[in-house]
């Protein structure tokens, strides 16, 4: 559960396990969908995060995006978006706003995450500061194909000025408007046509994602449009981009696996409980790099076993593959919300399953570290081949069906 420290403490997410202290900003870089928005996440100078909690930004960066959740579950917005917000809306994540990014000689490893059917960029805080915390720069991309509980864009008015700006190029004065844009539901949420045009637009914006991490460590001029105080120009040099990985949850977890096969800049995939449907059958065959499965004990279906067994036989002929389950776990392991409420009402809610939440994102994390690691070629870390291995008390190798798929 978010819990205040022994000191008075604002309620905040768990802190990153890795020797990191953790930064974090937004970017935004085109007003309109078209654009990339993601949250960076990333070393920063090391210091005492249980001190630093004025520079914690909010878990929900506004209240639309708790409305925005309801929607998701189809719920009445007025009276649980309130719930919500009121459960959520004052729980922080212990990272430093805006900090300066770690200079140390080093480079840092890139992933760029995709969050699953209905979260957003700020969904899996934990899991990407965790990440962040041992080296990473993570990207978390907020999807704009309709898949996100909310997202925001801007609309623009342009005035009939014009006027020089800083960098002595000339532009159109503009004022912008917020537009909120919930989830796009569907007839059917399983419609292969819809989800498969969706998760290969993920995918692109996955790879355009890409492509802004790679001119801001060229130190391109990167303006972005969250009108932060944050000069984008010191990650110049500071990214590893021969070191790229994907990653996902769920319909993320498919849209990392798509991103490997249409991108080669991706050398591997971390899919966790990944939802296979939305993948033609054709994309398999492209998957020749390393991909790691990692999946909660209770979400998964025969036919989703099957896909999962279909690639990983494909793909073993050309790279590595690891497919494990966390015992104990649910589908919302891999997210933030099992640590926003207690024991029974993450129970009743299906939010946590039986495995302590702390464990399971733990075990779940260091899978995919040492998946990672090992396949970034990232020397002297542990390669955690206890847990690889389906060794561990708590994993097996493997998936297995859980339950029957309602349509």
């Amino acid at each position: 559960m978010v819990f205040p420290s022994r000191q008075k403490c604002r309620k905040h997410l768990p802190v990153g396990t890795g020797q990191f202290t953790v930064g974090c900003v937004d970017v935004m870089s085109d007003h309109t969908v078209k654009g990339t928005f993601l949250r960076l996440y990333y070393p920063t100078k090391t210091t005492d995060i249980m001190k630093c909690q004025m520079q914690w930004p909010l878990w929900l960066p506004t209240k639309q995006y708790g409305k925005g959740y309801v929607y998701f579950r189809r719920k009445n917005t007025k009276i649980f978006g309130a719930l919500f917000n009121w459960i959520g809306g004052d729980v922080y994540v212990p990272v430093l706003w805006e900090a300066p990014i770690l200079s140390n000689g080093s480079q840092f490893p890139v992933i760029v995450f995709s969050h699953g059917l209905g979260g957003n960029r700020t969904t899996y805080s934990t899991l990407c500061c965790d990440l962040a915390s041992h080296g990473f720069v993570v990207a978390s991309v907020e999807h704009r194909d309709g898949s996100a509980s909310m997202t925001l864009c801007f609309r623009e008015t342009a005035n009939t000025s014009i006027i020089r700006n800083t960098h002595d190029r000339l532009h159109r004065d503009c004022s912008f408007t917020e537009e909120w844009l919930r989830y796009a539901r569907q007839e059917s949420e399983v419609d292969f046509n819809v989800r498969n045009k969706q998760i290969h637009t993920r995918s692109q914006e996955c790879i355009q994602a890409l492509n802004l991490l790679e001119a801001i460590n060229r130190g391109d001029d990167v303006h972005n449009l969250m009108g932060l105080s944050m000069n984008l120009s010191q990650f110049k040099g500071q990214l590893d981009m021969k070191r790229v990985a994907a990653a996902g949850h769920s319909f993320g977890g498919g849209s990392a696996i798509t991103s490997i096969a249409e991108d080669d800049r991706f050398r591997l995939a971390v899919a966790f409980d990944a939802w296979m449907m939305p993948i033609e059958k054709e994309v398999y065959a492209q998957v020749k790099k390393p991909v790691i499965f990692v999946n909660s004990e209770a979400f998964h279906w025969e036919q989703n076993v099957e896909d999962i067994t279909s690639l990983v036989e494909q793909t073993s002929r050309h790279a590595a593959t690891a497919v494990i389950t966390i015992k104990g776990t649910c589908h919302q392991t891999h997210s933030d919300f099992q640590f926003l409420v207690g024991k029974r009402v993450g129970l009743y809610a299906g939010l946590r399953s039986t495995l302590a939440p702390h464990l399971a994102m733990d075990l779940s994390n260091k899978a995919a570290l040492g998946f990672l690691w090992k396949h970034l070629d990232i020397p002297n870390k542990p390669d955690y081949e206890d847990i690889l291995q389906g060794r561990h008390k708590f994993v097996m190798k493997g998936v297995k069906v859980a339950r029957v798929l309602v349509t």
